[in-house]
């Protein structure tokens, strides 16, 4: 009589080539779901451009403290465990900001939600690109492209659900929020999976005494000062130039989209033609960009340029990635990673919101548009300095 296999539960079953994905696809969607139209939202209830602005900053600013703290805490107790306690406080807190009109409950909504949130995408990343160490047949493009997927269809979705009430956004993204939560706790390790970030704050000083180093995270953090109208105010440029929420979906659908293949294309390009000259065209498509959104007054034009809004983003993290891994000891790769968030998005893009909420109000979007693409060329001249040397041995 031949031996039965013993059943086994569905958390043993599901590996993390299964479970990778969907924490990708659900952390960026839900993201995705109430990000998209937080600040059309805001704009809707009667917030200013100056508190809109604060607000997205409050939000960035805590990734140069929270990403390592929690890292180090992933790297003790188990990284699925800390994303289970990220997407549950997530889940509470954004059901919470749709339920209040007063700014000062908004500025305690939005931190608390950013200290569990901004985590989140790097422990996912820790847990992808440890799985990838120990699994060299697969690699992190493949899983990261899950989450590019995630926040295009989320866009779309809660862009055509929130055409007539900006509120329903909270709730839709609360959902997904608990939804991963449940999936992670039904699928979670037996053991804790553990040693995958190595992010702590004494690795840090190692990046601070690389003088070369140290000036590349001053550039990406005032490149990221000067991009900052192409992320989470690009759909209140879009809402002054007449277009509606679901149109808005569309158009963060279309930019995510393009996203995916581009992750791929820049990979490739960069092994060919070396990170540095990637970078350097995401800057260039990114200051041309703005240049033409502060001339087009008509959404149906605009939409066209979000096409390239994966080089923006897939060539920069790739090109910027590849850089500073290559200039890294292996052992803190991953810091350099959580730097490259701490700087680019933490410092300068929180800098960049900051003053576009003093620019929208005095300018507005379009003017803002040109004064940020002003920005973008000098850090473009200021990269190619920079990568003088690698250019001309290149």
């Amino acid at each position: 009589m031949k031996n039965r296999k013993r059943p086994v539960s569905f958390s043993f079953e599901v590996r993390e080539t299964l479970r990778l994905p969907i924490f990708f696809f659900m952390l960026a969607g839900s993201f995705a779901a109430w990000q998209s139209f937080y600040n059309v939202h805001l704009d809707r209830i009667g917030f200013s451009s100056m508190q809109i602005g604060a607000l997205n900053a409050i939000f960035i600013s805590t990734s140069a403290v929270v990403v390592p703290f929690w890292g180090m805490l992933a790297d003790r107790i188990g990284n699925n465990r800390i994303l289970l306690l990220l997407t549950a406080v997530c889940s509470l807190f954004v059901f919470l900001i749709g339920q209040t009109l007063a700014f000062h409950w908004m500025v305690i909504f939005i931190f608390v939600i950013s200290v569990f949130h901004q985590p989140g995408g790097a422990v996912t990343d820790g847990m992808a690109m440890g799985f990838v160490r120990t699994n060299p047949q697969y690699t992190y493009g493949q899983f990261r492209l899950w989450g590019s997927a995630g926040y295009a269809i989320a866009s779309l979705v809660v862009g055509y659900l929130a055409r007539e009430n900006t509120q329903v956004i909270f709730n839709l993204a609360a959902l997904m929020f608990l939804l991963l939560s449940v999936f992670n706790l039904i699928t979670l390790p037996s053991r804790p999976v553990v040693n995958r970030n190595l992010v702590n704050f004494r690795s840090f000083a190692v990046f601070f005494r690389n003088r070369r180093l140290l000036e590349f995270l001053m550039i990406i953090m005032m490149y990221g000062l000067a991009i900052s109208p192409l992320h989470q105010f690009i759909n209140l440029y879009y809402k002054d130039i007449g277009a509606g929420n679901s149109f808005i979906g569309t158009v963060f659908f279309i930019q995510a989209a393009f996203e995916v293949p581009l992750f791929l294309v820049g990979a490739r390009l960069a092994r060919r033609i070396g990170p540095e000259r990637v970078i350097l065209i995401a800057m260039a498509t990114s200051m041309l960009r703005m240049i033409l959104y502060g001339l087009i007054t008509s959404p149906e034009i605009a939409i066209f340029l979000s096409a390239f809004h994966g080089i923006t983003i897939a060539f920069f993290l790739i090109g910027v990635v590849e850089y500073v891994q290559s200039h890294t000891p292996f052992h803190l790769r991953t810091t350099g990673q959580a730097l490259i968030w701490a700087f680019h998005f933490g410092a300068g893009v929180t800098l960049g919101n900051l003053v576009l909420g003093y620019l929208r109000d005095h300018t507005g979007m379009l003017g803002a548009m040109h004064i940020h693409s002003g920005i973008a060329a000098v850090m473009l001249i200021w990269g190619i300095v920079f990568f003088r040397r690698s250019l001309r041995s290149g």
